[in-house]
């Protein structure tokens, strides 16, 4: 069960909202006695692309990781179209739910991780066609068709037949976000998408997920260190430091002219 028990829910906006717009109220998240994430309060529009900046050990990923109830939280709440992430509320209280309710809620929310996640024992179509199949049961015929247009967006066409041992670590990538946008996802969580690739491999990646923005069809949250990159994509940067978010806003405005010193100490540090 988990502890929350202190958020006025009937404070929510209850009209309906568009698909995709996340709202991330009060969240704290600890590792035994070790707080990571100190009172995260941050809205994400939908169809708006967020980037996550900050050093190494700021929460970042782990944040990512809470949106998707990878990761429990102790205090605070998630929600995705004004439907919590991984708990529920019985009698007044929030419980944290089974794994294959969990599941299910979480069904419209796709996720790219830093080391791709492929199964090396199946070809690249299988890959990406594995899931829409067994969680959603969908014809196999149609989600086959629909990973040929998706291998055709990101790059790949040819390679349905190939394992993930014969792609380059680029290539890799670029089939794992094929394989979480054929769950068809509101919402798309990319955690450093790029920190295992080969520097020369890094701008083929980037090129399929700025495509992805340019659509506008999803909302996507991204932690990258790339921050040129955020400065490209984004509609919003937060900056987060030692669990905290320091300072977010407009990426023009927070990555030309940042208000908080921090900001401005990490972000001389890295461009």
């Amino acid at each position: 069960m988990n502890s929350v028990t202190s958020l006025d829910f009937a404070k929510r906006d209850s009209r309906p909202s568009a698909g995709g717009r996340i709202q991330i109220q009060g969240v704290n998240k600890y590792y035994g006695e070790s707080q990571v994430l100190f009172d995260i309060d941050v809205e994400i529009a939908a169809g708006e692309t967020v980037c996550f900046i900050g050093p190494s050990g700021s929460g970042k990923s782990t944040l990512l990781r809470c949106i998707n109830h990878l990761e429990d939280i102790q205090r605070g709440c998630i929600l995705v179209d004004d439907e919590l992430i991984g708990y529920k509320i019985i009698g007044g209280r929030i419980h944290e739910m089974r794994d294959n309710e969990a599941a299910r809620r979480r069904i419209d929310i796709g996720m790219v991780f830093q080391s791709f996640n492929l199964f090396p024992h199946m070809t690249v179509m299988d890959n990406i066609c594995l899931a829409p199949v067994i969680v959603k049961g969908e014809r196999k015929e149609n989600v086959r068709a629909f990973a040929a247009e998706l291998l055709a967006r990101v790059g790949l066409t040819g390679k349905e037949a190939s394992f993930p041992s014969q792609l380059s670590g680029g290539q890799q990538q670029r089939v794992a976000i094929a394989r979480a946008l054929a769950m068809k996802p509101k919402v798309m969580l990319f955690d450093e998408p790029t920190s295992a690739l080969d520097p020369e491999l890094v701008g083929e990646v980037l090129a399929v997920i700025k495509d992805l923005a340019r659509n506008g069809s999803m909302t996507m949250v991204i932690v990258t260190h790339e921050i040129g990159f955020a400065r490209e994509v984004s509609d919003r940067v937060v900056f987060m430091d030692s669990g905290r978010i320091v300072e977010q806003g407009p990426a023009a405005a927070i990555l030309a002219a940042p208000q908080n010193p921090r900001t401005r100490e990490f972000l001389a540090a890295v461009i």
